[in-house]
C-alpha cells in the first residue's frame, strides 16, 4: 500500500497595529532583523446581539531590508498587514526551562499609514507618508529569512 502524503501550507495574512516600537537592531553577520508585536482586533456580535471586540497578540519577525524599513518607518500605533508563515522559536529560559512561541516570519509588511494633513505636526508619526510609500514602492521585495532561499510554490 502505498502512503499518501497531505500536502501542506503555511500562510498568514493579517492585519493589525503595532503593541510597541520594533526592537530593530543588526547582527553581527551584517543582516537586519526587525522583532515587533502586533494587536489584530476583531468585532462581532454576541448571543446577546450585543457587539464585542476580541484582540489577538502576534510576534512578528521580518529580515533584511524589510526589517531596515520596519526600524526606520514604523512606532507603536503604527497599522500594518503582515503576509508570512507561522514558525516556533524555542529558547532555553534563565531557570532551565525550556521555552517556545509561535511567531510569524513576515515575507512582506505592508504599511497601511495614512497621509497626514498639513496642519499635523511632524512629530504625530515615524515619517510623512510620502516617503512611506515610495520606500513602499521601491521595496517590492519579500523580507526573508538569512538561511531562507527559496522560491514560492507555484500555485
Amino acid at each position: 500500500m502505498m502512503s499518501m502524503r497531505m500536502p501542506s501550507l503555511n500562510k498568514v495574512l493579517i492585519t493589525g497595529n503595532l503593541v510597541d516600537d520594533p526592537e530593530a537592531r543588526l547582527l553581527e553577520s551584517g543582516i537586519n532583523v526587525a522583532n515587533f508585536r502586533i494587536a489584530s482586533t476583531q468585532s462581532y456580535r454576541g448571543r446577546d446581539g450585543e457587539w464585542k471586540e476580541k484582540t489577538c497578540f502576534i510576534d512578528v519577525v521580518a529580515w533584511r531590508r524589510t526589517a531596515e524599513l520596519i526600524g526606520e518607518f514604523l512606532r507603536k500605533g503604527s497599522p500594518v498587514l503582515v503576509e508570512g508563515e507561522l514558525q516556533t522559536n524555542s529558547w532555553q529560559a534563565q531557570d532551565g526551562s525550556q521555552r517556545s512561541r509561535i511567531e510569524i516570519l513576515a515575507r512582506r509588511v505592508q504599511f497601511l499609514q495614512k497621509e497626514r494633513a498639513a496642519s499635523e505636526s511632524p512629530d504625530q508619526g515615524p515619517a510623512p507618508a510620502r516617503a512611506v510609500r515610495r520606500e513602499q514602492e521601491e521595496r517590492s521585495v519579500p523580507s526573508e529569512a538569512p538561511e531562507d532561499d527559496y522560491d514560492d510554490i507555484p500555485f
